[in-house]
C-alpha cells in the first residue's frame, strides 16, 4: 500500500534545476498524476549529500527525492561532484547500471531507487578539466550516416597521464569541457575499427553553450592524437567523422580568446 507520505513528496517543488538539462528556461516542477496500481515510485537520491548533488527529471521536468511515475515516462537522472569529488556510478536498487555521469530510463514494471555514488579525487584528477559529469547516454549517428546493427556508447571518465598529454599536443588554445571514451559495438561485441567513417552528433553540455563559441573534438587512437574539426554551426551540438573506439576530448574557445 502506498504510504501517504509518497505522496507528499510528489508535491515538493525543485527550486533550481541543474543547467545540465535546461538552457537557460525557467524552472518548472513536476507533479505526479494521478496514482493507480500502474504507477511506479521512483527515487532518486546522493549517496551522501557532503560528495555530491544529485538532479533528476521526469519528461523534461524536475523533481527531488521521489516521485509516481507512469510505464511511459521518461526519467533523466545525472550527478555533479562537489569539490574534491568525483562521479563514480549510478545504482538502480541496489545494482551499478552505468558508469555515465548521465542516465536515462523508463519505469518498467517495478519501483526504481537510484543512488549516485561518489568517489574521493586523487592527485592524479586533472584539476583544470571540468568536472562536470555529464556525457550522452550514447552519440548518435548524423542522418545518412548510421551503420546497422553498430551501436555507440559514451561515457565520460578522466583519462591517464599519456593521454592527456597527447590531447595537450594538438590542443592548441582550446580549453577542455570533457574527456570520454566513444565505443561502437556490433550485436553486443566491441568494434575496434569501422570499415569507413561516419559522422557523429555530440550534445554540448547546456552550461557550455554559447553564441559564437566555437568546439572541436580530440581523439586519441593507440595513442596517435588527431583533430576533428565541428561540421556543425549550431551552438549547442558538435559533429564530426571519425572510425574507431577511442578516447575524447570535447573542447572550446570563445572567438578572440588568447589563452597564456
Amino acid at each position: 500500500m502506498r504510504s501517504g507520505y509518497f505522496q507528499k513528496i510528489t508535491k515538493k517543488i525543485s527550486a533550481l534545476f541543474c543547467a545540465l538539462f535546461l538552457c537557460g528556461a525557467l524552472p518548472v516542477t513536476a507533479e505526479a498524476e494521478e496514482i493507480t496500481a500502474d504507477s511506479r515510485a521512483i527515487t532518486v537520491y546522493s549517496q551522501d549529500f557532503t560528495m555530491g548533488t544529485v538532479y533528476a527529471q521526469i519528461n523534461g521536468a524536475g523533481f527531488q527525492n521521489g516521485i509516481y511515475a507512469s510505464a511511459y515516462d521518461s526519467i533523466v537522472v545525472s550527478a555533479l561532484p562537489n569539490s574534491g569529488y568525483s562521479f563514480a556510478y549510478f545504482t538502480d536498487n541496489g545494482v551499478i547500471v552505468t558508469k555515465s555521469s548521465y542516465y536515462s530510463f523508463y519505469p518498467g514494471s517495478y519501483d526504481h531507487t537510484v543512488v549516485a555514488h561518489f568517489v574521493k579525487r586523487t592527485d592524479n584528477d586533472d584539476d583544470d578539466v571540468p568536472q562536470v559529469n555529464w556525457s550522452n547516454s550514447a552519440c548518435v549517428y548524423a542522418p545518412g550516416y548510421k551503420i546497422d546493427a553498430v551501436s555507440i556508447t559514451t561515457d565520460q571518465v578522466v583519462q591517464g597521464k599519456q593521454c592527456r598529454e597527447a590531447f595537450d599536443s594538438v590542443r592548441e588554445d582550446y580549453r577542455y569541457i570533457g574527456m570520454y571514451n566513444i565505443s561502437f559495438a556490433h550485436a553486443g561485441k566491441p568494434v575496434e575499427k569501422l570499415d569507413g567513417p561516419v559522422r557523429l552528433l555530440f550534445d554540448i553540455p547546456a552550461q557550455f553553450q554559447k553564441s559564437g563559441r566555437q568546439f572541436r573534438m580530440l581523439r586519441v587512437y593507440k595513442g596517435q592524437p588527431a583533430v576533428l574539426e565541428n561540421l556543425d554551426e549550431r551552438s549547442n551540438k558538435v559533429t564530426f567523422e571519425t572510425d574507431c573506439t577511442a578516447a575524447y576530448a570535447l573542447v572550446y574557445k570563445d572567438a578572440g580568446e588568447m589563452i597564456f
